[in-house]
């Protein structure tokens, strides 16, 4: 297996959106500076297609920054419209770009300006491919600041406004600062600054959170249904409070329509972090992060080219990707209950120092992928036995009783589809001399047969496993908030918007004045 040789952003602000992307992503699924072979000339270098790439599954996020310095003059319409264009319409004009080569050209994307390592990650079908544009806009926090008297995020959001309304051409006034669709006429483009973003990310921090957001923020917006926010933080209060009859969240207060409309005011998202149910969320979530470090521990391995395939098999990275993509797909709340099942059964294995120890978690209806199991192992290396071929040895038999466990849960459980198993030492019991390691393995099974029966429990009854007398199968399942927040961001009724609008529009009459 070969090294995945990432980049790391040219200027600041494209290491910083790389970070981000890292922390919610992962690093196996997003690539800095992704470049087409377009050069021009054979001595060249490629021609970079966006930002930052993140591929996973079937989204596909291109992100696009730039930071453009804000000119003062006294009417702040005219350096508006000039640092939208900017700013925003050429970062616009590289996402459709990039959209247009992954769809036209998907085997001439790399991860190098030389165009010498191809992108890792296969790119969805078309016709189940999802693009997400991302836009960071940053040089005009000031002069936002200094506009509305206040210290908060750029932009307002306000759906009424479309595409080249934001800064018209023609002498044709405008609203700076205040953006709704950018592109009305492709998929929906998300505008954020750093603040926003960073807020977004803070809450919403794994691919699964983060691209529902998006998915429903696009919809929210484009249908009009948010008619206006104070900020995106507020617009995130929004989404956070709200959720639907399966506990997801939504742009959609209970009991109302869909078409109902939504008038968001400054300081919701404030009041949001200051309620105790908030801060019993955050610290709920501390144990979570076990679950993407437990994800890193194997995409370190691949991307440094050292994972190692168990013997007669040849694992490709697209193998292991997908095992781990569907372990990063599990979204903040359902990571804090797995990874108290795996530190729970961490800490019973110490227990029993020199035995196996092992534990299955079943699927809930609201996984991600509810047919998928998963089974954690913790066998420590044999020191009272010699082993002939020593560490190699042991991996091999670790193998198999793991193997044999995931076969054994989908035996029992046979509207599974599929196991990840993970198998380690553990934290307590003999080590060999030269450290620890750890196996992942995903198995699949689409039909049972007589023959693949007999092999499972023929090797259930030679590791003695899943004996029915001491077996337990478990779901995990959590509560994001210890307590459904109370206070409901204001609904938006058709006197309020066109009190709004009227509003919206004496504060423009009073701008064009200055």
């Amino acid at each position: 297996m070969k090294p995945i040789i990432r980049g790391a952003g040219t200027t600041e602000s494209e290491r910083y959106l790389s970070a981000l992307a890292d922390r919610a992503f992962l690093d196996l699924w997003s690539y800095p500076n992704i470049y087409n072979d377009n050069r021009g000339s054979k001595t060249g270098d490629g021609k970079e297609i966006c930002d930052l790439l993140v591929v996973f599954g079937n989204d596909v996020l291109i992100f696009s920054d730039k930071s453009i310095t804000w000119n003062s003059e006294i009417d702040v319409t005219t350096p508006w419209k000039r640092w939208f264009r900017r700013a925003i319409k050429k970062s616009v004009d590289q996402v459709r770009g990039a959209e247009r080569w992954l769809r036209e050209h998907p085997d001439r994307v790399f991860i190098d300006k030389d165009c010498t390592f191809p992108l890792p990650l296969e790119l969805p079908p078309l016709e189940h491919r999802r693009v997400h544009g991302v836009v960071v806009a940053l040089g005009a926090e000031e002069a936002s600041n200094a506009h509305f008297g206040r210290q908060s995020t750029t932009f307002i959001i306000a759906s009424n406004i479309k595409g080249d309304e934001h800064a018209p051409k023609s002498e044709e006034p405008c609203e700076p600062f205040f953006l709704g669709d950018v592109d009305p006429d492709g998929p929906f483009v998300h505008v954020f600054d750093r603040m926003g973003l960073d807020i977004v990310l803070s809450e919403l921090d794994t691919a699964n959170d983060f691209i529902r957001y998006l998915n429903l923020r696009a919809e929210a917006i484009r249908s009009g249904r948010i008619v206006h926010a104070a900020n995106e933080a507020d617009l995130l209060s929004f989404y956070m409070h709200n959720e639907d009859e399966n506990g997801n969240h939504r742009f959609l207060v209970s009991g109302d329509h869909s078409k109902t409309e939504y008038y968001i005011e400054n300081g919701t998202y404030g009041k949001l972090v200051a309620r105790p149910e908030y801060q019993e969320r955050q610290k709920a979530n501390e144990i979570s992060f076990a679950w993407d470090k437990l994800i890193g521990l194997f995409t370190e391995t691949v991307l440094a080219g050292t994972a190692i395939s168990p013997p007669e098999m040849d694992v490709t990275t697209q193998q292991i990707e997908r095992a781990l993509r569907i372990m990063a797909a599990e979204d903040r709340t359902r990571r804090r209950a797995l990874s108290e099942a795996f530190m729970g059964a961490l800490e019973a294995s110490r227990k029993q120092p020199n035995a196996r120890f092992a534990r299955s978690v079943l699927p809930l209806n609201d996984a991600p992928d509810p047919f998928c199991a998963y089974v954690f192992v913790f066998l420590p290396f044999p020191t009272r036995v010699s082993l002939k071929d020593g560490y190699d040895q042991y991996r091999r038999v670790r193998n198999q009783i793991l193997a044999t466990y995931a076969y054994a849960v989908l035996r029992r459980n046979r509207h599974l589809k599929r196991a990840i198993g993970i198998a380690m030492e553990g934290n307590s019991g003999p080590h060999h001399e030269f450290g620890s390691s750890e196996d992942l393995a995903m198995l699949e099974i689409e039909e049972w047969t007589e023959e693949l029966e007999r092999e499972v429990v023929e090797n259930e009854q030679l590791f003695d496993i899943m004996r029915d007398d001491r077996v337990v199968f478990s779901s995990v399942s959590t509560q994001e908030f210890p307590a459904t927040p109370t206070g409901e961001p204001e609904r938006m009724s058709r006197q309020q918007k066109r009190a709004a609008e009227r509003r919206a529009r004496k504060a423009f009459k009073s701008l064009q004045k200055r």
